[in-house]
């Protein structure tokens, strides 16, 4: 019977655990922004056609490290699929002033029909080329997909679509913030959701 018990608090401490390294922090200050975009070029998706989407290099896109700090320089990696790798997630405090989370459901649902109709996943060249950025925006919601990496990268646009809904509502006014990011854990992208 000890030997149940002991197994079962294993599982247990493993499994409060696991639910805490998903959580989001919390923190202060502004999302990330690029003040000198160039945009390639844009168009909508959506069954609808009613999410516009912009592919685009920002000059002076701030390198994001898994921490969600930003940082100078980041270290070059090896696999190009980075469909379904794991990220750290930060809130933006205070309450106020984020997305809609119904204006992102609207683009979490596009990038799903997207799935479904043209291929789960989408290349992402590397940084520094024109369209190193992906931007999805729907009424009050925004949304991007950032490549930090020094080659193309390959995402899914289940995964995204999941992180929209996930930033959406764990980063809102309800829990005190008003928008946030996923860095990857190897720092080599982050997908980001705020107001437009």
């Amino acid at each position: 019977m000890k030997l149940l018990s002991g197994v079962f608090y294993a599982l247990l401490v493993l499994s409060a655990s696991a639910m805490a390294a998903s959580a989001a922090l919390i923190g202060s200050g502004a999302p990330q922004a690029c003040t000198d975009e160039h945009v390639a070029y844009e168009t909508y998706i959506g069954k609808d056609q009613n999410v516009k989407v912009s592919y685009s290099h920002c000059d002076d896109a701030p390198l994001v490290a898994a921490n969600g700090r930003q940082t100078a320089s980041l270290d070059k990696r090896q696999s190009s699929n980075v469909c379904g790798a794991a990220c750290n997630t930060y809130c933006w405090t205070p309450a106020g002033g984020g997305p809609n989370t119904g204006d992102c459901a609207v683009i979490a649902n596009a990038l799903l029909y997207e799935s479904q109709n043209v291929g789960a996943l989408f290349n992402v060249t590397a940084t520094g080329t024109p369209t190193d950025k992906i931007t999805m925006q729907y009424k009050s919601c925004l949304t991007y997909f950032l490549n930090q990496d020094f080659s193309t990268l390959v995402y899914c646009r289940t995964e995204w679509s999941k992180l929209v809904n996930w930033l959406a509502t764990d980063c809102d006014a309800d829990n005190n913030a008003h928008g946030g990011l996923c860095v990857a854990t190897d720092q080599r992208w982050y997908v980001q959701v705020q107001h437009s």
